[in-house]
């Protein structure tokens, strides 16, 4: 699998009196926090790893991190900017028992990568200092490459089904009345859009259900493992609300009940 090679970002800023403004800070605090935790994650991950491939993957996931919070680190220190409190090495146990199956580290890797992109993305936009700019279009490239490794993996390993097919709408049609009905009367199709989001909402909860059962059963706190329960449930929850819906499609069906059976949740 080809390597996510790193680029060489501009030091100077656009203008050397230039400081960072509220939303570039705000950005680049999130980006940071997130980033740490995903390291701490990851390298607990690597420890288990046995594919090859989903080890290249993993490995160039850890890679973009790693460079992600060193990056952010550096800007901030030009500003004297504190330091955020993130996560280290003291909040990871890498000789920890394994937890996952090698395929659940690729849904994690996409369930991150799109938390990761909705950072960077909302980021491009805010943010006018040359340097910072530079900074985050370069996590959105290298991330959206990073999510074309793992939608490869997880289509040439049939670890996942894509959304359904629906059929080609005849005509254009508006809203009309009776288009928002929920159960009573005429209940139309879902279309297209409300399909999408589900499916992702899906694939959301039922990896983020893997990652607190998990947690849940080695966890040493019992409050947190509390909290942990609480949001298993609400997932699980939420997966069984999408799926009771009459109107689902049997694709959808199934790809839910994948989702969750990929994982070995402990030992």
């Amino acid at each position: 699998m080809e390597i996510i090679n790193s680029i060489q970002l501009g030091s100077t800023k656009s203008n050397i009196s230039e400081k960072l403004t509220s939303a570039e800070m705000g950005k680049l605090w999130a980006t940071y926090m997130g980033n740490s935790m995903s390291k701490c994650i990851l390298s607990y991950y690597f420890q288990h790893v046995v594919d090859e491939v989903i080890k290249t993957l993993l490995e160039n996931a850890l890679k973009l991190t790693v460079e992600f919070v060193k990056t952010t680190k550096d800007i901030l220190k030009k500003e004297n900017y504190p330091i955020p409190n993130g996560f280290s090495e003291e909040d990871v146990n890498l000789g920890a028992l394994r937890l996952f199956e090698d395929v659940y580290y690729v849904h994690y890797l996409k369930y991150v990568c799109k938390a990761g992109m909705s950072i960077y993305n909302v980021a491009v936009p805010l943010v006018y200092r040359k340097d910072v700019k530079e900074f985050f279009i370069y996590c959105m490239d290298s991330t959206m490459a990073l999510m074309g490794q793992i939608n490869d993996i997880l289509m040439d390993k049939e670890l996942i089904n894509k959304p359904p097919i629906i059929p080609v709408p005849d005509k254009v049609e508006f809203v009309h009345q009776g288009f928002f009905n929920g159960f009573l009367g005429h209940v139309r199709p879902l279309h297209a859009l409300e399909i999408a989001h589900l499916y992702d909402n899906i694939e959301n909860n039922a990896t983020s259900k893997a990652l607190i059962m998990a947690f849940s059963q080695v966890v040493k706190s019992e409050k947190i493992r509390k909290l942990f329960i609480e949001g298993k449930d609400l997932t699980h929850k939420s997966i069984e609300q999408y799926m009771e819906k009459r109107f689902w499609c049997k694709d959808l069906k199934k790809f839910a009940v994948t989702r969750q059976s990929i994982v070995c949740l402990c030992h």
